[in-house]
């Protein structure tokens, strides 16, 4: 029974991974459809020297570094939390301003009023509304974290994708995967990062949840001493629930507590990569395609040694294995 919560939850995690990317990708034809030409060319604007590349390679990996020790610290000195809660709201309004003006501008585009000399459309106060109306909610519902984080991490990739040339996001994301593994396995900072963010139900990680009772007969002797052994730790931390887990107990029930989260960065990156393809479109649905196979693998070694896992190499592990699938069949119909 416990495997088959386990393998639903790691569905649910794949759909929600899938939704964010073909998201990302329908919102960046979008953008590419129905944004001025003017814009779409300064947002394509990057560098195409490969010093400059690699230098804003590792300027980015140095900011998102140094953005993970500042949470750590205020994780640990600030108990209100109202810190993260505004680095929430600022890159929420930041993300999901862009997938609503864009989706907002097939509706309405007039323009409303100018504020030194920049125009402010219906399009924009639309987008504003709805961002600031998500981070109320989310703030008020928690059940709406997942929602809002699906939102943000489809805004950051689009808009990451759209700004960067393919090659460039490439070496970013394979930058980004050394650093997720010295981050996971090394400094161990980022499962630090990644705990105060879940304790805070922050929308910097999309999770699935389940309690569920299942009669212990359904359970091998290997994994009740598994669930003994889980369940003093899980008493501690859910002491409301620990009355509960005992009645349980008493009538011959066990209550599986399963959970898997994905970091939205893990999210992010693939999507950057796929919208960062374009116009070609057909590389970008392979590197999708190579993203899911990477999220499946990862989920499978989670599944067997059940411990935090770096998600971004093995993503870019199948990513490059949909790179390599294209090329091979595009190279192969040229020769044909």
């Amino acid at each position: 029974m416990k495997r088959v919560i386990e393998y639903r939850q790691l569905v649910q995690i794949l759909i929600l991974f899938m939704i964010v990317q073909f998201l990302g990708l329908t919102v960046a034809v979008l953008f590419y459809n129905t944004v001025p030409i003017s814009i779409v060319s300064s947002a394509l604007s990057a560098p195409t020297s490969i010093g400059v590349t690699i230098a804003n390679v590792l300027f980015y990996i140095g900011m998102i570094v140094v953005f993970s020790f500042i949470l750590i610290i205020f994780s640990k000195r600030s108990s209100s939390g109202k810190f993260f809660y505004f680095v929430e709201a600022y890159i929420l309004f930041i993300s999901t301003f862009f997938i609503f003006w864009v989706i907002s501008r097939l509706v309405t585009n007039a323009p409303l009023f100018s504020i030194f000399g920049n125009s402010i459309t219906t399009s924009v106060v639309i987008a504003a509304l709805l961002s600031v109306a998500l981070i109320i909610a989310k703030n008020k519902w928690q059940k709406l974290r997942n929602s809002a984080a699906i939102l943000a991490s489809a805004g950051v990739g689009t808009l990451l994708g759209i700004s960067l040339p393919f090659y460039f996001a490439f070496i970013f994301m394979a930058f980004l995967a050394v650093y997720d593994f010295i981050a996971v396995f090394i400094t161990k900072h980022m499962i630090t990062m990644a705990k105060a963010v879940s304790e805070k139900n922050l929308a910097f990680l999309i999770g699935v949840n389940e309690v569920e009772a299942v009669s212990r007969s359904d359970f091998s002797s290997n994994e009740l001493k598994e669930y003994n052994k889980e369940k003093k730790l899980f008493a501690k931390q859910h002491t409301h629930e620990a009355k509960h887990i005992e009645a349980l107990a008493g009538k011959g029930m066990v209550p599986v507590i399963a959970r898997v989260e994905l970091g939205t960065g893990d999210l992010v990156m693939p999507l950057m990569v796929a919208v960062s393809a374009f116009p070609n479109i057909k590389l970008s649905f392979f590197i999708i395609f190579g993203a899911i196979f990477g999220l499946v693998l990862t989920m499978m070694i989670l599944k067997k040694y059940k411990r935090a896992l770096p998600a971004i190499p093995p993503l870019l592990f199948g990513i490059s294995i949909g790179i390599g699938i294209y090329y091979l069949l595009h190279l192969s119909a040229l020769i044909l």
